[in-house]
């Protein structure tokens, strides 16, 4: 019968991830096993590029690797998943393990998030006031930030009305 080894993940920052399918034993036959690629939460030709092909194993041998080529990204984003997947295999049966999901492990930094400028001032008569808040990269993540108010300005309508809160 025919499985993918069990490797599991990849740094996004790897060239290929490596995969071995193996036969159980040996033939004394030629044995086909067609193979594909599939996105799970990571995309072709974002996160990796989509692979598909059939492997020849000539009489005697076990073995096959296939390399998937991992995409590189600067994004800060969650680990992503693909999936291989054998079929139609011929002069062998598939084995229980012909579905395999890859994890390509992130490595990109978690944004900074910082306020565009350190103090700022208004009149009292002013309605309202804007603070900017900047992240430093994009992100495929949501970002979150919590913020206290504080200072000698007196709060709860006399000099300002604003409560603590989460920026997202």
């Amino acid at each position: 019968s025919l499985s993918i080894a069990n490797v599991t993940t990849a740094n996004e920052n790897a060239a290929n991830l490596v995969a071995t399918v193996t036969l159980s034993g040996v033939s004394s036959q030629t044995v086909t096993v067609n193979f594909a690629t599939a996105n799970g939460t990571a995309t072709a030709t974002e996160d990796y590029t989509s692979t598909t092909g059939t492997f020849t194993f000539a009489p005697n041998a076990t073995a096959q690797t296939i390399s998937i080529p991992i995409l590189a990204d600067t994004i800060d984003e969650a680990n992503e998943t693909f999936i291989l997947s054998l079929s139609s295999a011929r002069n062998a049966n598939l084995g229980c393990e012909i579905v395999h999901t890859y994890t390509i492990t992130d490595n990109d930094n978690a944004p900074v998030v910082d306020f565009n400028a350190t103090s700022s001032s208004g009149a009292e008569s002013a309605s309202s006031a804007t603070l900017t808040v900047d992240l430093s990269a994009a992100s495929g993540q949501n970002v979150t930030v919590n913020y206290v108010v504080t200072g000698t300005a007196t709060g709860s309508g006399t000099d300002y009305t604003i409560a603590n809160g989460t920026l997202t």
